[in-house]
């Protein structure tokens, strides 16, 4: 038997119950009380109370159980109360923000077999907007083919699809082609999503400068947010001086948001100091705009000056969140100040500040640049969710301080927690093999990449993979690994092949690398200063001067090191 109440027809309770649910979506606990007696009253066959339930669960904390919901409702009982075109929406939006893709597949599955998908543009913009959240570009591009009508916002929702993948950004742009040729005009949302997907690479900017170009021949009236992705995109592609001229040309309309972009482009070319020049004229600063400005100091390599503008940022009641406290324990790892690092753990404690994957990985790195395995350890283990890069930040840890067969153990550990490794898992888990002299485990590994991950070794694992077995004194298999290399990354190779021939004295072999090394023609001080020294070991001072010359005639000099030490009283 099917229930249907039109809405004229609605109870006088299940009309109160809806109007309590508009404002009850953050409140679980009322929320769950209206809907215990929705049960209890009867009211949850009605439709417009079933979607006012649901649409009020996909906009709460817990989004999951709009789905439960459905799903239990949708059995084949006594009552069944059929979805309709409002109930798909607010399922889409739950499983958006779970999100969960297998969740999305039987949500689409079956709105294709109720016939709806077909004959309704916002539950098929809907859909594509629940993908592009997913990263899912191919399965968000079928629904909009397969689509019989299409609105502007179906062309802008596929659009984000492509603006949101690095790898797909030329996507848009003859999406964009298409859509204009099919007679479909594009609005300020449009441009502002290609603006977008054109600063995802450095090249975009030239095909930005052409969009640009459009907007001011078709007359598309030029709003903030369309200014601001504008100075977005010359920001994100190095062109600071059109992006000047843009922000001055904004001087009634700009905002905190247009001052942060022009901050992130100058932190973007390492200029610190005029992006610090921006930030101390803003009259209004958010915490992302203090954000930005701290975290350009820790990529400046100034950490003392990013933990001192936090101190400014705490007399201005400025309340820090997440990415504030990523940068502060990225400025202690880099001062090696291990008393720092554990207030600032505690200081995220003490503020409630939310204990996310980008927390506890930088906390993990924290501990073990400031000299303490032991808790960067115990803080990885106590996390709960953990990303490549956090397995990957442990297994550097572990590498670094010579704990090879413990860091291979964490590698297997993350395989079979099914994360897949990435390149820098990679650097790490060699470099332990290195470290530890690991050498059957090493060469396995560096086999596996391409062959079990379809990972292209590059000159860091090859690096490795040569100072693994110049350390073991398997020189000669070294040699010959490095014959195998592109020629561009064989320098560095080689260096440390003669740098280990002159630790094992291995004179005959030092002198054919050393020959290959002068082929190559380096420009670097240092491999002339070793080629210099091995020559020196061999007894062959007349190598010794020719390299010596050479170093003259090229002008080479050392780069200036630095030292520094902490003086504790």
């Amino acid at each position: 038997m099917t229930l249907s109440i039109s809405s004229s027809g609605t109870s006088r309770p299940a009309k109160i119950f809806i109007s309590l649910l508009k404002n009850s979506a953050h409140n679980i606990r009322q929320l769950g009380q209206i809907f215990a007696q929705t049960i209890t009253t009867g009211c949850i066959y009605c439709p417009l109370t079933w979607n006012s339930i649901i649409r009020a669960y996909s906009k709460s904390p817990t989004p999951i159980k709009a789905i439960l919901i459905y799903n239990h409702i949708i059995k084949p009982t006594t009552f069944v109360v059929l979805p309709d075109n409002h109930t798909y929406p607010a399922l889409l939006k739950a499983c958006s923000r779970l999100p969960s893709l297998p969740k999305a597949k039987e949500i689409h599955g079956h709105l294709t077999k109720s016939g709806l998908l077909h004959s309704d543009i916002y539950i098929n913009n809907s859909l594509i907007h629940l993908y592009r959240t997913l990263g899912q570009a191919k399965d968000a591009r079928r629904v909009f083919d397969e689509m019989y009508h299409r609105d502007l916002v179906s062309w802008n929702s596929v659009l984000g699809v492509y603006s949101s993948c690095p790898d797909l950004w030329v996507e848009a742009l003859v999406l964009f082609k298409r859509m204009l040729y099919v007679g479909v005009e594009a609005d300020a949302v449009t441009i502002i999503i290609l603006l977008s997907a054109c600063g995802l690479v450095r090249e975009g900017i030239e095909y930005g400068r052409a969009i640009h170009a459009y907007v001011m021949k078709v007359g598309i009236g030029f709003s903030l947010n369309l200014e601001n992705s504008l100075l977005s995109l010359y920001s994100k592609g190095g062109d600071m001086n059109t992006a000047i001229r843009l922000f001055n040309e904004m001087m009634g309309q700009r905002d905190v948001a247009s001052c942060t972009i022009l901050i992130n482009g100058y932190v973007g070319l390492g200029l610190v100091d005029q992006a610090r020049e921006i930030f101390d004229r803003m009259d209004v600063k958010d915490h992302v705009s203090w954000n930005s400005m701290i975290n350009g100091y820790v990529k400046a390599n100034q950490p003392k000056e990013a933990l001192e503008l936090f101190k400014e940022m705490e007399m201005d009641d400025v309340s820090p969140d997440e990415k504030t406290v990523v940068s502060l324990l990225s400025a202690c790892a880099c001062l090696s100040e291990l008393r720092l690092g554990r207030l600032v753990h505690n200081f995220i404690i003490e503020r409630n500040i939310r204990f996310d994957v980008f927390v506890g990985t930088a906390l993990v790195n924290m501990y073990a640049k400031c000299g303490s395995l032991e808790e960067a350890m115990v803080t990885f283990h106590k996390l709960d969710y953990k990303d490549v890069f956090t397995w990957t930040t442990a297994v550097t840890a572990l590498a670094n301080y010579g704990r090879g067969n413990e860091a291979l153990m964490l590698f297997r550990e993350m395989q079979k927690e099914g994360i897949e490794p990435n390149e820098a898992t990679f650097v790490a888990v060699l470099t332990a093999c290195s470290q530890s002299g690991l050498v059957e485990e090493g060469c396995e590994l560096f086999n596996s990449m391409h062959r079990l991950f379809s990972i292209q070794p590059r000159i860091e694992h090859f690096g490795c993979l040569v100072d693994l077995l110049s350390r073991a004194g398997l020189l000669s298999h070294a040699e010959k690994f490095v014959r195998t290399m592109p020629v561009d990354e064989k320098i560095i190779a080689y260096k440390t092949i003669l740098s280990a021939c002159i630790s094992y004295f291995d004179i005959e072999l030092g002198e054919n690398v050393a020959k290959e090394m002068i082929k190559l023609r380096p420009q670097s001080h240092g491999v002339y200063v070793l080629l210099s020294n091995f020559y020196a070991l061999a007894n062959q001072w007349d190598k010794v001067v020719e390299m010596r010359r050479i170093m003259k005639e090229s002008s080479m000099r050392k780069e200036i090191g630095i030292s520094f030490i902490d003086i504790k009283t």
